[in-house]
């Protein structure tokens, strides 16, 4: 995202929220796990949040709607869907793919706050890189622990 305006990153994260909540959510379908399924659904909710957080201050910005997500997202939510169903839902194969997702999430946030952000913006996009940053290593906790 070299030199984006701050629009184009806002609605890059938004983008990025709404994949990761769809992705969620469909996770949540896939597993077995009723406390996995619990987690994913929390952290969906989450992502949506976000994404109507960043919104406003993009559409202070002027320009084009973010999108609803990304193309390369929903190849990996199908992704996720196919593995599933080959693994007969195995939810190691499901949660391989949640942390994979976030570990995306985290690194579109990063690059976010190395482009040029309103300050007023700045420290929002900051707190979510927080929160997605402690979602992402209880995460991979868990996906140590489990393996």
């Amino acid at each position: 995202m070299a030199d984006q305006t701050p629009r184009v990153v806002l609605n890059h994260l938004i983008e990025t929220c709404r994949d990761s909540e769809r992705g969620y959510r469909a996770a949540a379908e896939l597993v077995a796990s009723q406390t996995l399924n619990a987690q994913f659904l929390e952290m969906a909710e989450e992502r949506a949040r976000f994404a109507e957080e960043l919104l406003p201050h993009a559409q202070r910005l002027g320009g084009g709607e973010a999108s609803d997500g990304t193309t390369v997202a929903s190849l990996h939510r199908r992704w996720m869907d196919l593995k599933a169903r080959l693994t007969q839902h195995d939810d190691q194969a499901v949660f391989a793919e949640v942390v994979r997702g976030a570990t995306v999430t985290l690194r579109t946030y990063e690059t976010a706050l190395s482009e040029v952000l309103p300050s007023s913006v700045r420290d929002l996009v900051e707190q979510q890189e927080q929160k997605v940053r402690q979602v992402h290593a209880r995460l991979e906790a868990l996906a140590t622990k489990t393996s």
